[in-house]
């Protein structure tokens, strides 16, 4: 008669591994919370690091009346388009990360870090902390400002530094715009006239040479020294004696608008938004999965040679 033998190894008995886990318990459970201990001490040291969010928009357009009537009367047909433009120039001048830099290294964690450094290493040091900023151009051009740092309320302090180093600069910008602009103006109408006075004395001559002083049946039209060289001399005089009075009036309207206080663009510092990038509770769980995966492999593996290993035969 045959025997027939069916042989199972390697086949590991459940019951008898949650057996050893459960007398275990108390091993797993000093495992795990000293696990847990050293995640809480972990979370404890690891500075918490902030986000700072601060929303920043274009001005009401009202806000810079006395700007554009100014802007009105050097270009007639200027667009009243002011607040955009005034914030495109925030964004452009921000970006060059320069005046953040410059608020930033007046910290104290920045001046520890760069103050023994020279002044090539400090500019390589500071640079490092660029990405600490992130300049958002959301929907219709509005701005948000995200801002990563330890402590909020310095954190506040930079980014209110910076705005107004920023606007500083474009406020700069924008008169130095305005002065040129009104120059161009001026130089422009002196050019005109010039050339004005240069035809008017060659239509004078004309008129002057074929001896017609006033102009016939009250004429007006062209050629010009159909009009006379009285009437024309009457023409030089009032040019050569012309002030320019109105590009005076409008250059005392922008030394009288640089001292107003203008509000560029819209913010309020403090309506910032703050979120802990530091999340304790995923530490501290992760800790405890730790814990008990460590924990339970110690114990399987310490009593890995008393395990038994059953095998069923069947005859």
């Amino acid at each position: 008669m045959k025997k027939k033998t069916s042989l199972y190894d390697d086949e590991i008995d459940l019951i008898e591994l949650l057996k050893i886990i459960w007398n275990s318990k108390k091993k797993i459970l000093l495992i795990t919370t000293i696990s847990f201990l050293i995640g809480f001490a972990y979370s404890y040291k690891v500075p918490n690091t902030y986000l700072i969010s601060l929303d920043i928009t274009k001005n009401d357009e009202s806000a810079f009346k006395q700007f554009n009537f100014i802007n009105q009367l050097i270009f007639t047909n200027q667009k009243n388009e002011t607040n955009q433009i005034v914030l495109e120039k925030f964004i452009k001048e921000l970006e060059d990360y320069d005046e953040f830099l410059l608020s930033l290294r007046n910290t104290k964690k920045v001046r520890e870090n760069i103050f023994n450094l020279s002044t090539k290493d400090q500019k390589k040091e500071l640079m490092k902390y660029v990405d600490f900023l992130k300049i958002k151009i959301k929907k219709g051009s509005d701005l948000k400002l995200n801002f990563k740092w330890e402590n909020k309320d310095e954190a506040d302090d930079v980014l209110q530094n910076t705005i107004n180093l920023t606007l500083k600069n474009i406020e700069k910008l924008i008169y130095k715009e305005l002065d040129r602009n009104l120059e161009e103006k001026k130089k422009l109408a002196l050019q005109n006239d010039l050339m004005k006075l240069d035809y008017l004395k060659e239509q004078r001559w004309i008129a002057k040479e074929l001896n017609i002083s006033d102009p016939p049946y009250g004429y007006t039209g062209e050629p010009y020294y159909l009009r006379g060289y009285v009437a024309i001399d009457k023409e030089i005089e009032i040019i050569d004696k012309r002030q320019y009075q109105k590009f005076d009036l409008i250059k005392q309207e922008i030394n009288s608008l640089k001292k107003e206080s203008i509000d560029w663009i819209k913010y309020n510092i403090f309506s910032t938004k703050v979120k802990s990038l530091k999340n304790t509770k995923l530490i501290l769980a992760i800790s405890i999965i730790i814990g008990l995966i460590v924990g339970t492999s110690y114990v399987l593996i310490s009593n890995a040679f008393n395990l038994k290993l059953p095998r069923k035969i069947t005859n």
